[in-house]
């Protein structure tokens, strides 16, 4: 369970850092470099990701760069990201909550959700 905590520990630095490389990316593409507000979100998202995956595969749970993982990434970090999308959804439009209340939902669940996939199926060890 320590190293469970640990690895979650670790993984949830490399999330606040990469919280911040997005939102960088963010400002530099759409306020510096005029992109279409959609299309640098976008992009920001795909580089946050890359980064993420680096961090994690390095960092966090120490296994080497593969194909197979950098796919599984990415399909985790788009569950994530529908995730997002239903959660802020039924909150706002069903429940008819305060976006906010949408946010901090998918604050405490999301990571939670990403973290176990990514643990026990991106970097699996046989």
């Amino acid at each position: 369970m320590k190293e469970i905590s640990l690895k979650f520990m670790k993984y949830s630095l490399v999330g606040c850092i990469n919280t911040c490389i997005y939102f960088l990316c963010v400002f530099l593409l759409i306020e510096q470099l005029h992109f279409e507000s959609l299309l640098g979100s976008c992009f920001s998202f795909i580089l946050m990701t890359i980064a993420s995956f680096c961090q994690n595969v390095r960092y966090t749970f120490k296994g080497l760069v593969t194909q197979q993982r950098l796919v599984r990434f990415f399909s985790v970090s788009l569950i994530g990201f529908m995730l997002n999308f239903l959660l802020i959804y039924f909150v706002v439009h069903v429940l008819f909550f305060h976006y906010m209340w949408g946010e901090l939902l998918t604050i405490l669940i999301i990571p939670v959700v990403n973290f176990l996939l990514n643990n026990y199926w991106t970097f699996q060890t046989n």
